[in-house]
């Protein structure tokens, strides 16, 4: 007897618990506005469940479908702005575009004369560049003026009352083309450079200066208009045999190769119209690294000390140039 009234209470307290899941919200209530979905989570939940099992099936089969979407019931995840943006230093200059340099000199004239033509060439498109930077600057706070009068002390008036259509049309198509002109000019490897500190090849006993000399084996040569018998045209630097060769600034290599006299050579072209050259370097048992084209940092090693052409001891022979004309290696220690 006790069994049956308990098992009647339980089946009573069923039928409770189903009109309560079935029955609206009384009227007295108010409107009841519906829940706010999650994105990308708005199941159709049924509004009645009879069996408990059904309930529980309904809920197992929304948390599979929303694991499998890879989705999770907490709040969406936004990524950071350090997650998604990663912030790349541009180079200082573009790689231009390949172009086919000279493999063989008949002479160091001929080879000298050649790199002088290339940094030449660098340093109008340098130049260039920074005239037609500085004249987009001053275009764009021209126009600054023109649509904001306020940079004018707070003088609110029309842009046709400070510059006519036609002037501000004129200078917005030049601004135009100046932005193409640079992208064009950075892309074939123009950049906006300011002077660097050069450092020394290597470390050594600086056997020879350059300029007037008593050696009978260096050339004649006339310098800063005057007439030498025997000139030095760089800074000879003795050390030991194998020692890396190291580019005092960053530049880029028109010669790596040997000439006629078998000296190992690499010539470079830097920023400011400067060129420079390594002589002597070994090409047996320390190939050289670089190659014409190459671009290199300051630091890199470009060579090793050796004892190819006409030498007395393993030295490196370096030599530099600004315009066209040679200057003292040392002179460029600390700054160009």
């Amino acid at each position: 007897m006790k069994k049956k009234r308990f098992v009647l209470l339980v089946l009573i307290a069923m039928a409770l618990c189903a009109i309560g899941f079935a029955t609206p919200a009384a009227a007295d209530d108010g409107h009841v506005a519906p829940p706010t979905p999650q994105p990308g989570f708005a199941p159709s939940l049924p509004r009645t469940f009879t069996p408990l099992d059904a309930v529980i099936e309904t809920a197992t089969s929304i948390l599979a479908a929303r694991k499998a979407s890879g989705d999770s019931l907490s709040a969406p995840r936004v990524p950071s702005a350090a997650a998604s943006v990663v912030s790349t230093p541009a180079p200082a200059r573009a790689a231009p575009e390949a172009r086919s340099y000279l493999r063989t000199f008949s002479s160091y004239d001929g080879l000298i004369e050649y790199a002088n033509s290339l940094a030449a060439t660098q340093e109008a498109s340098d130049t260039r560049l920074a005239a037609v930077t500085a004249r987009e600057e001053a275009s764009r706070a021209t126009l600054a003026t023109v649509f904001d009068p306020r940079v004018r002390g707070g003088l609110l008036r029309s842009p046709a009352d400070v510059m006519d259509a036609a002037t501000v049309q004129a200078l917005q198509t030049e601004l135009a083309k100046d932005v193409l002109t640079a992208q064009q000019l950075v892309a074939n490897g123009a950049a906006m450079t300011t002077p660097t500190s050069w450092h020394l090849p290597l470390v050594g006993e600086d056997t020879q200066d350059f300029g007037p000399t008593p050696y009978y084996f260096e050339p004649a040569l006339t310098y800063g208009g005057v007439y030498y018998p025997h000139f030095h045209t760089g800074t000879d630097i003795a050390t030991a045999w194998g020692t890396p060769v190291l580019a005092p600034a960053s530049g880029v290599v028109v010669f790596a190769g040997t000439m006629s006299d078998g000296a190992e050579v690499v010539v470079m072209t830097h920023d400011s119209g400067l060129v420079s050259m390594y002589a002597h370097l070994d090409n047996h048992v320390f190939p050289v690294p670089v190659k014409a084209g190459d671009t290199v940092q300051a630091g890199d090693r470009i060579g090793n000390v050796g004892l190819t052409g006409i030498t007395t001891g393993a030295h490196l022979h370096w030599s530099v140039w600004r315009d066209g004309d040679l200057v003292d290696p040392l002179s460029m220690i600390g700054g160009q």
